[in-house]
């Protein structure tokens, strides 16, 4: 019985497909409960500690309109945005969910009260200045923040507006992303060096970071060398920035700028092309739009001549559900779902977690809980034995 119960619950969770994995312990019937209820292990023990905590670093020049996007990317007005540098000091942190198809139709098989779908921590620090590689402006502890973080979502500016300040006086926007990914490279290979300095750097480590080092010496990230899983696992303490996944987001005030974003990638020094991303972004455009009522954003799309652009297909192409979709497949996380493994009348919430994409759906299991993972091997028994 116990067996079979399991067989439907995790049947009917896994999508077809995909890089999410999906694992639901489903209410259990009545006629069954009192079973599980004898068992002194019980299937819907609350598991501990199964989610990640994803930390995504929005990073750029001072006045691109980091703080900005923020805001749009919340959906509420956070961080404070105004026209001066360094008008952000201490880092902005929201959580930010990821839009889940399965999420809600999964709560109404468990007749849940609640569905909380996963988060993303989104990070807002300070502008980054030339020479923040060695402490200019807030160098030091923007680096610091930006090393807690599992990717860097480099903002960009592409438009010209003479009421918002530029700290080199013009916008071009591959000097002004280079000048970023230049000083995280400085900072970098600063870093390393010290480590290289101290005398309990030795062995592998030691051979790693002298790899590490060359690389940076000649203008290439970390990530552009190669490196083995047991190699960056040898150096994952340094969290050196060049290892960490980089998606640029190009601000624009303007529609068509697909292929003006392309050509600033294929110009961009200091960054790897092969493993770095870009989607285009209007931050001023998406705050305004996300501050207004709902019933009341059709008629502000009417009034600056989207009057044809449906609002939901319209909230699909915008970044707060763009952003943590690019995040969740660039990073290979997966989602998984828990549900109350008792009966209806008790049952409460159904959550969805994020953790790195597993190599199998008994590793997933056995990350959930011990009695799941074993329910699974006697999954795959009684079906060889059929």
């Amino acid at each position: 019985m116990q067996v079979s119960i399991l067989i439907i619950g995790i049947v009917a969770a896994l999508p077809s497909g995909g890089l999410s994995w999906s694992l639901f312990t489903p209410s259990m019937p009545s006629s069954t409960s009192a079973t599980f209820n004898d068992r002194p292990r019980r299937v819907h023990q609350k598991p501990v500690h199964i989610q990640m905590k994803v930390k995504v670093a929005l990073v750029g020049l001072p006045n691109v309109g980091k703080s900005t996007l923020f805001n749009a990317i919340a959906q509420k007005s956070i961080a404070e945005a105004k026209n001066f540098p360094f008008c952000t000091i201490e880092p902005n942190v929201t959580p930010v969910p990821i839009p889940d198809a399965n999420l809600l139709p999964l709560a109404n098989v468990a007749k849940s009260k609640k569905a909380l779908p996963a988060n993303l921590f989104l990070v807002d620090v300070a502008g980054l200045v030339k020479g923040a590689s060695r402490g200019e402006g807030l160098g030091n502890k923007f680096l610091a923040t930006v090393r807690e973080c599992s990717i860097i979502v480099h903002v960009v500016r592409c438009y010209a507006d003479n009421d918002v300040i530029h700290v080199d006086g013009k916008v071009d926007p591959v000097a002004d992303a280079e000048v970023v990914n230049l000083e995280l490279l400085l900072a970098d290979l600063s870093h390393v060096q010290r480590r290289l300095e101290k005398s309990t750097c030795t062995g592998e480590e030691r051979e790693v970071l002298q790899k590490v080092e060359i690389a940076l010496e000649n203008g290439l990230p970390a990530k552009s060398i190669g490196l083995s899983s047991e190699e960056m696992r040898l150096i994952k303490s340094m969290g050196l920035l060049t290892l960490k996944p980089v998606i640029y987001a190009f601000n624009v005030d303007e529609e068509g700028a697909m292929k003006l974003a392309e050509s600033y990638m294929k110009q961009l020094h200091y960054c790897d092309l092969a493993t770095s991303f870009f989607l285009v972004v209007s931050s001023k455009f998406e705050s305004e739009l996300c501050m207004k009522p709902e019933g009341e954003r059709r008629d502000y799309l009417e009034s600056i001549g989207l009057r044809s652009e449906p609002v939901l297909e319209l909230d699909e192409q915008l970044s707060f559900i763009r952003l943590p979709l690019l995040v969740k497949d660039v990073l290979d996380l997966a989602l998984v779902y828990t549900g109350p493994g008792v009966p209806p009348g008790r049952s409460q919430t159904t959550k969805s977690h994020i953790l790195a994409s597993p190599s199998s759906v008994f590793d997933l299991a056995g990350k959930l809980h011990g009695d799941i993972q074993k329910a699974l091997c006697m999954l795959k028994l009684s079906m060889l034995q059929a």
